[in-house]
C-alpha cells in the first residue's frame, strides 16, 4: 500500500501531466509490483492529511522493539483539491500499485516561454524520522516546461561522532536528477556526491505514431480548414474488427560511473505490453444493415461476429528483458491479466558466469463486494427533527444528502497478493478497508538452514557424532493501518 505522500506525488505528477510510466526505471514496474512487493513488518500507524489544496502533512509511528516514527511535509503550488484526500473517499486501487495499464505516451508540445507570468509548477517535500539517529530526506521538484522535469534530493543522517576523517562518510548526499520527455523518447541524467556517481538512462518507444498529432495539431490552429489536404490522403478503412490489440514497444539502457570508486554499472532492457483498446466501432453499430433472417448473408453476418468477438478478447499482457553484461545477469518477466480482478506475473533469471537461476510466481486477487444500505422500515419518532434542520442547508448541501440517501449500494474492495519463489520464500499481503480505516496486514515465510549438533553413545557416555543442517521455518506478521482526511 502507497504511502499518503506517494499518492499526493503522484497526484502532483497527474496534475501536472507528467507521463511516470514513460521511464527507463518504471520498465519492470508491473513485475516489480506483483512479485517484489513488501509486506509489514511490525505496527504501524499513519495519519495523514490534506489541509489545504497546497499543504499535506503525514506522522507516522511504528513498534518493533523500540518506538520509531517520522514526520513530513509536501508543499505543491499546483492545487491538489480535486483528488481524493479522506481515507473513504480514496479509491484502494490508486493506493496498490498492480498491474500496471500503460497508455500510449502523449506527444508533448515543445518547450515555450511563459509570457503571462504564470508560475511554473513546483513540489517541495520532508521527511524526518525519529528517534535519533534521526534521518532527513528532502525533495525540491520543478517543471522547467512541458517536457523537462528537475529534482533535486538530500539525504542526511545524523551521527553521534564527528565525521572530520578523510575517510568517514559525509553527513549528507545530494542526488540531482533531470527527465526530458518527448513522448517517443525520454533522456535521464543522474548526479550524486555521493562517490561523485554520473548516470545517464534513456528509453525509446518503436512505432510511435508522430503524423496523426501533427495533423491534429494542424487542424487545431485559428482558421485552418479541416478539408485542405483530405484530397491526397487514402481514403481510410472501416474499424476493422480483426485488428490485434494495439501494442507498444520499448527500448532503454543505463550507465553509471563513479570516478572516485571506478565502479561502473550498465543495464539494458525491452518491454512489450498490449495498450488499453480505444472505443471501437461495434459491428452492430457499424451500420443500420441487417441481412434476411435464414439467408446466408445472415449466417456469415453472425459467424463473423463471434469470431470477431473472440479475437478482441484477448488478455492483457506485458513482456520485458533486462540484461547486466557486466554480471551476466539476465532476467525476464511475464504479467498477464485475465480479468479485471486477477493478474498473474512470473519472473526468471539467469547469470551466465555462475549457472545460478531463479524462479518467481505472484498473483495479485481483487474481491469487490456490494454492500447494501441499510433502510429502517419503522420511524423513529425523529422524522420532525430532521425536516426541521434540513431547512438550514443550502441547495448544494441538500444535493449531497439526497444523493446519500439514494445510494442504494456502496461496494468494498480489498486486494490479496501472494508470492513465491523457488526456495520456498513466501509472502502474502492484505489490503482493505475497516471501517473508516485502511489496514494492510501481511506474513512472511521463509525457510532457513541451521547447524544442529549430533552426538552417539560411546560407552558410558555421549561423544560428539558430527553436524548437520536443519532446515526450519521463520517468519514475520505486521499490520499497518493508515487513516487520512
Amino acid at each position: 500500500m502507497l504511502k499518503f505522500m506517494d499518492y499526493v506525488l503522484d497526484a502532483f505528477g497527474d496534475a501536472t501531466h507528467w507521463n511516470r510510466d514513460n521511464s527507463y526505471s518504471s520498465l519492470t514496474a508491473t513485475s516489480d509490483a506483483l512479485l517484489s512487493f513488501s509486506t509489514p513488518t511490525s505496527l504501524s500507524l499513519n495519519v495523514s492529511s490534506l489541509s489545504t489544496p497546497h499543504f499535506a502533512t503525514s506522522y507516522t509511528l511504528s513498534t518493533l522493539g523500540v518506538i520509531d516514527g517520522s514526520l513530513s511535509y509536501l508543499y505543491s503550488n499546483v492545487s491538489l483539491d480535486g483528488i481524493p484526500s479522506a481515507t473513504p473517499s480514496i479509491p484502494l486501487r490508486s493506493l496498490v500499485r498492480g498491474y500496471r495499464d500503460i497508455a500510449l505516451p502523449p506527444v508533448l508540445p515543445k518547450p515555450y516561454i511563459s509570457l503571462d507570468g504564470a508560475r511554473k509548477p513546483t513540489l517541495l517535500h520532508a521527511t524526518l524520522a525519529l528517534p535519533p539517529p534521526s534521518v532527513l530526506t528532502a525533495l525540491y521538484t520543478r517543471r522547467i516546461n512541458p517536457r523537462t522535469l528537475f529534482s533535486l534530493s538530500v539525504n542526511s543522517k545524523s551521527t553521534t561522532s564527528p565525521t572530520t576523517g578523510p575517510s568517514s562518510p559525509p553527513p549528507a548526499s545530494l542526488l540531482a536528477h533531470l527527465q526530458h520527455d518527448t513522448g517517443r523518447y525520454r533522456v535521464e541524467a543522474l548526479g550524486s556526491t555521493d562517490s561523485a556517481l554520473l548516470g545517464l538512462r534513456g528509453l525509446w518507444n518503436f512505432g510511435y505514431p508522430t503524423e496523426p498529432a501533427a495533423q491534429q495539431s494542424r487542424l487545431s490552429q485559428p482558421g485552418a480548414d479541416p478539408a485542405q489536404g483530405l484530397s491526397d490522403l487514402p481514403i481510410p478503412a472501416e474499424p476493422s474488427i480483426y485488428r490485434p490489440k494495439p501494442s507498444l514497444l520499448s527500448a532503454g539502457a543505463e550507465v553509471y560511473y563513479s570516478p572516485l570508486s571506478s565502479v561502473i554499472g550498465l543495464s539494458t532492457g525491452l518491454r512489450f505490453t498490449t495498450l488499453p483498446p480505444a472505443a471501437s466501432v461495434s459491428p452492430s453499430s457499424a451500420s443500420n444493415w441487417k441481412p434476411l433472417a435464414g439467408t446466408s448473408a445472415a449466417f456469415t453476418s453472425a459467424t463473423a461476429n463471434t469470431l470477431a468477438s473472440s479475437a478482441n478478447s484477448s488478455f492483457p499482457y506485458t513482456m520485458t528483458l533486462i540484461a547486466t553484461p557486466l554480471t551476466g545477469s539476465l532476467a525476464s518477466t511475464y504479467s498477464i491479466k485475465p480479468t479485471p480482478n486477477l493478474a498473474l506475473s512470473s519472473r526468471f533469471g539467469f547469470n551466465v558466469y555462475s549457472w545460478e537461476s531463479e524462479y518467481v510466481l505472484g498473483a495479485e486477487i481483487w474481491r469487490q463486494r456490494h454492500r447494501p444500505r441499510i433502510t429502517i422500515g419503522k420511524s423513529d419518532g425523529l422524522d420532525w427533527a430532521t425536516d426541521k434542520a434540513a431547512q438550514w442547508l443550502d441547495d448544494e448541501q441538500k444535493l449531497v444528502l439526497r444523493q446519500k440517501k439514494d445510494k442504494e449500494e456502496e461496494l468494498e474492495e480489498s486486494v490479496i497478493r501472494l508470492r513465491v519463489d523457488d526456495n520456498w520464500n513466501f509472502r502474502a499481503l492484505w489490503t482493505g478497508r475497516v471501517k473508516e480505516l485502511l489496514v494492510s496486514a501481511g506474513v512472511n515465510i521463509a525457510p532457513t538452514a541451521t547447524s544442529s549438533q549430533r552426538y552417539q553413545m560411546a560407552g558410558s557416555g555421549l561423544c560428539s557424532g558430527g553436524t548437520g543442517l536443519e532446515k526450519r521455518w521463520k517468519g514475520s506478521v505486521g499490520v499497518e493501518v493508515a487513516y487520512s482526511s
